[in-house]
């Protein structure tokens, strides 16, 4: 009687292949659908399942006689939570370590004497409405990138040059997200100051700053005098800044002194304020902190310091800087009692319906001017960070236009751009000059697509395809 052998199963090899060809059409149909964040899910998960695989062979989780499904699922399942359970204890410990330890984090701010301030934490003057939005829907939208939240190519900008100024002129300087620079003949304010390429979040999470044509270094600015905090959060108030700035008079809201003490600013050098809170600081400047929608904290403790935003008066100019902010009728009442504004710089930018209560649209930036009865409007609190999930120049571009229906004069310098309050404002729509961005031909090209669709096909029949294995009849000894 003859003995049968295997000697191969081209079926399962051909079936190992045609699983890699569908695996790598499917990636290449989600890339080119802008959903290639679900690629790097896929990835997260092809190195759970190699760390999985591989912790499998260890003597922890090598064990005989697993030989039901019931077994073999339950040793996966306790190698998979396994993984998971040390990847969150990682995630804890530096969390931990980095809010114990971090400089970052700044200090305790402690408890305050405020009608703002009760159950351990500031309130905004009106409850933000309960929109509700969906978690998921939100989620989902982050993992659709078109690649147009980011510039594509380095943004031109102008370098920064002082202004040759006359007694009763204002100088004002954008750089980029909330970071403003007015000066005159006699003192310098700073606002929002973050420079550099880190600091703007803990950890290695943080967004890293657009490329510009022309970089700006604190060290290139005059002398500051004063510089003003709007709220503690990272995109705003940057530590290696205030180091640097160390001479400077700080002029902050409740609670965000106890972050400039722990970095080195003497308290002597700091001025607390609280919503409405007025203050004469020279001859020629007077500041009002005025309130706004929005929340603080920079580690696990939220609203311990207060936020808002500054009316400002220079040399007979009156000036309005929003800091973060959701719309509210605030703005009404600020305007009637502190307006009219030659200029408010608004937040534009990092808005979403997800949190449309802490952050306004560009209609709302617009209105919050006509409010505010401003005379020119300055779009801010852009052009420098994705932080939400509009493109990067929708907001320059939708106030620009929103300001043409209203009748509100909007300025738009170029970042770096330096120039006179009531003299020449520049309008100029520079952001159109930028580069738009280009798909590569992976996604745009259609004999990529048709080789893409034609390689699925291929795939589910090398997948479905039946070839019996090669057998060998050996004759038996005799």
């Amino acid at each position: 009687m003859g003995q049968e052998e295997v000697v191969s199963n081209p079926k399962a090899s051909l079936r190992v292949a045609g699983i890699t060809l569908l695996i790598f059409s499917i990636m290449l149909w989600l890339y080119r659908h802008n959903l290639n964040p679900v690629n790097y899910l896929f990835f997260a998960m092809l190195l759970l399942r190699f760390a999985g695989h591989g912790l499998s062979k260890t003597s922890l989780f090598l064990k005989e006689g697993l030989d039901t499904n019931r077994r073999i699922f339950a040793r996966w399942g306790k190698i998979y939570s396994s993984i998971m359970a040390l990847i969150l204890v990682v995630l804890v410990l530096s969390a931990t370590v980095y809010l114990q330890f971090s400089p970052q984090v700044g200090g305790n701010p402690g408890h305050y004497d405020s009608e703002h301030y009760h159950d351990g934490a500031f309130h905004n003057l009106e409850q933000p409405e309960d929109l509700e939005p969906s978690f998921f829907g939100t989620l989902i939208q982050y993992f659709i990138d078109d690649g147009s939240r980011e510039p594509g190519s380095v943004l031109p900008t102008v370098a920064f040059s002082p202004l040759d100024l006359s007694e009763d002129e204002v100088g004002i300087t954008w750089f980029g997200h909330s970071s403003l620079l007015i000066q005159t003949t006699n003192i310098s304010l700073l606002f929002d100051p973050v420079f550099g390429d880190d600091n703007t979040d803990p950890l290695f999470i943080g967004p890293s700053p657009f490329a510009y044509e022309h970089t700006y270094e604190l060290e290139d600015l005059p002398e500051i005098d004063v510089v003003l905090i709007s709220h503690d959060h990272y995109d705003h108030l940057d530590m290696d800044a205030i180091k640097h700035l160390s001479d400077s008079l700080y002029l902050v809201p409740l609670g965000v002194e106890a972050h400039l003490v722990e970095w080195g600013i003497p308290s002597s050098q700091i001025q607390t304020f609280d919503w409405y809170q007025e203050a004469v600081i020279t001859e020629d400047l007077n500041v009002v902190f005025t309130p706004s929608q929005h929340f603080s904290g920079r580690g696990l403790q939220q609203d311990n310091t207060l936020w808002g935003a500054w009316a400002v008066y220079l040399n007979e100019h009156a000036l309005y800087f929003s800091g973060d902010g959701g719309y509210s009728e605030e703005f009404v009442n600020i305007g009637q009692q502190y307006g009219p504004f030659d200029i408010a710089f608004i937040e534009a930018g990092q808005y979403n319906e997800a949190w449309a209560d802490v952050h306004m649209f560009p209609d709302e930036t617009v209105q919050a001017a006509i409010d505010l009865n401003a005379t020119t409007l300055l779009p801010i609190h852009n052009t420098k960070f994705v932080l939400a999930l509009h493109g990067w120049d929708e907001p320059l571009e939708e106030v620009t236009l929103e300001g043409q229906r209203r009748n509100q004069s909007v300025t738009t310098p170029m970042i770096g751009e330096s120039f006179v309050l009531g003299g020449f404002m520049p309008e100029e729509p520079w952001w159109r000059g930028v580069t738009v961005y280009e798909p590569p031909i992976l996604k745009q090209n259609p004999f990529v697509g048709a080789a893409m669709y034609a390689s699925m096909l291929l795939a589910i029949m090398m997948i479905r395809h039946r070839s019996p294995a090669v057998v060998i009849v050996m004759d038996s000894p005799k």
